[in-house]
């Protein structure tokens, strides 16, 4: 999944009130397994001056990259902080890690040559999903559609919740990325191949 479907899904899931403090602490769990490979693109492209091929397809995939990206994305290391969390019993940790949680849990079923190591550091193993969210040769443009619209849907039932003109811009926003995102993509699609 994109890294804005999984702060407004876990917004949705995790945070029934408009509590700000709560809210930050869901989006910051969802945006922080993605956060890595943000950098990883930036030390490619600005630093390195890397294609996008050479990035995609084969700096990517270096282990060193891969246990970044893997350990942000376990599940293992996310159940921890969440159980001392709970133990300590702070709410804005457990909002953090039960929404770093359900990140990764997201991502299992959507993620093809692209899989993470979710039980990294206890296994390297890969569930390598017959889905992906961006790969068409993997229904991807399907995924992406039923991406776009869920996500459209729960932002547009989030604002409800969230009264402030700022959460409903950024809401809005994120609708409108979607949607113009989504349009764009099956625009290339069909006009480009």
């Amino acid at each position: 999944m994109h890294t804005p479907s999984h702060a407004i899904l876990n917004l949705a899931l995790l945070c029934s009130g408009p509590r700000r403090d709560l809210a930050r602490a869901v989006v910051a769990g969802a945006v922080a397994p993605d956060l890595p490979i943000l950098v990883f693109y930036l030390v490619e492209r600005l630093a390195l001056g890397r294609s996008e091929a050479e990035i995609w397809t084969r700096d990517y995939f270096l282990p060193e990259w891969q246990n970044v990206f893997d350990l942000a994305h376990s599940i293992p290391l996310a159940l921890a902080g969440l159980g001392i969390a709970r133990l300590l019993a702070r709410r804005i940790p457990q909002a953090f890690f039960a929404s770093l949680l359900l990140h990764s849990v997201f991502d299992l079923p959507f993620h093809h040559n692209d899989a993470h190591r979710h039980f990294f550091p206890l296994t390297d193993a890969r569930l390598v999903s017959p889905l992906s969210y961006w790969d068409l040769a993997h229904h991807g443009s399907l995924m992406l559609a039923l991406e776009a619209g869920v996500v459209c849907v729960t932002s547009l039932s989030l604002l409800k919740r969230f009264s402030s003109r700022s959460a409903r811009a950024l809401l809005l926003a994120v609708v409108g990325l979607y949607v113009g995102g989504y349009v764009l993509f099956m625009l290339r699609a069909t006009l480009w191949g």
